[in-house]
């Protein structure tokens, strides 16, 4: 009994390797002689692709942004097309956004200003962790030709 138990663990693992070979060879086979001839084919069908609903949704789906995204958007099924841009770059910028240099990189290629002023629809205002050189430094150059208000000479003619 034993030994008949022993063979079918060893045909069902000869049958698992054998399986795992063939996924690996038509995975290659794919990959390496018919991905190229069946995107070649795609691609010439797509040339004419026009933006759809579709195409933007599967656009946004390649980016996976989380639940701030509908947050920000709302469904895109909603959406008017005029806002597709608007979509694809919220969709974008959270994909970037898990660092902050990697947030202002796609910022600055859209042309989309990160100033610090106050946001519309009662958002709040983004708060720097330190302030600006210009109003902490020490330096009398950012006042070029105003005397410094801690000069003695200065503080004897004050009316």
């Amino acid at each position: 009994m034993r030994e008949i138990r022993g063979l079918v663990t060893d045909i069902d693992c000869h049958l698992e390797d054998a399986l795992r070979a063939k996924q690996q060879l038509d995975a290659e086979r794919w990959r390496d002689e018919r991905r190229p001839r069946v995107l070649r084919l795609f691609a010439a069908r797509a040339r004419k692709l026009g933006w759809s609903r579709a195409l933007l949704k599967l656009v946004v789906e390649e980016l996976y942004p989380d639940d701030l995204f509908a947050e920000l958007v709302g469904r895109l099924d909603r959406i008017p097309r005029r806002q597709w841009p608007y979509a694809i770059a919220i969709a974008v910028a959270l994909r970037h956004s898990w660092r902050r240099d990697g947030l202002m990189r796609v910022a600055r290629r859209l042309r989309v200003s990160l100033a610090t002023s106050p946001l519309p629809h009662g958002g709040s205002t983004v708060h720097r962790s330190r302030p600006s050189r210009r109003r902490c430094s020490g330096s009398p150059r950012s006042r070029q030709g105003s005397p410094l208000r801690s000069d003695p000479a200065r503080r004897g003619s004050r009316p």
